[in-house]
């Protein structure tokens, strides 16, 4: 990856965490305003942090989270047209991923993903534009629980001393994860509020109503 390309990405992620800052706020705290809406998904959010406290949920939820780890690199790599060789997960809680391609930014994007995409939380987000109603609460339960789940991989994983992040530089990765965090947590909050579509859709107009305000402020 070449210096110029290195700083021009990253002077950008920088730009796109003052214009996600905004939406994210605004997704935290709109939930003391509409509490009601949150009910479901905070008892599935609830229950996951119940089950990995129990020993013996706390093993499969260790496997489980190095899995979900593995995949989310093998998904986004998929993502960015990468072709994968394989997908291995061992009995120590390590694992990896091996893939193909030259893609700088693809491979910063595949490297980070763990700390940054619920994955599963993003699945029951696509799945919940084709259920009823009447069924969401179930599903607003699960979604709860799924990115719980995140949150505890996160808390987990996320350490200076991971070769994905020091691959990528510790800046880098710092910059990278608050952004994507930021405005993954935030597409989350708004969908079980409004629907995924709408949810997704109003924090990207957010960003970019963010953007173009603050490029009138500067020229």
């Amino acid at each position: 990856m070449s210096k110029v390309y290195r700083i021009v990405t990253f002077l950008l992620m920088l730009v796109g965490i003052v214009v996600v800052w905004p939406e994210f706020w605004s997704a935290v705290t709109g939930i003391f305003t509409c509490l009601s809406a949150y009910k479901w998904f905070f008892i599935g959010m609830g229950v996951c942090f119940l089950l990995r406290i129990i020993p013996f949920f706390r093993e499969i939820g260790g496997t489980l989270e190095t899995l979900s780890h593995e995949l989310t690199h093998m998904v986004v790599g998929i993502m960015f047209f990468k072709r994968v060789k394989s997908l291995k997960v061992n009995s120590d809680g390590s694992g990896e991923v091996w893939h193909s391609g030259k893609n700088a930014f693809g491979n910063t994007c595949i490297s980070l993903a763990p700390y940054t995409l619920p994955l599963f939380t993003y699945i029951l987000l696509l799945i919940s534009l084709m259920i009823a109603d009447k069924s969401m609460y179930l599903f607003h339960i699960f979604i709860g629980f799924t990115f719980a789940f995140h949150l505890i991989c996160f808390a987990l994983q996320t350490r200076l001393k991971q070769t994905d992040i020091k691959k990528c530089g510790y800046l880098r990765s710092f910059v990278f994860i608050a952004l994507f965090l930021m405005f993954n947590i935030s597409v989350v909050l708004f969908s079980i509020k409004m629907g995924f579509a709408d949810g997704i859709v109003s924090v990207c107009k957010g960003m970019w109503e963010n953007l173009v305000a603050i490029l009138k402020a500067v020229f």
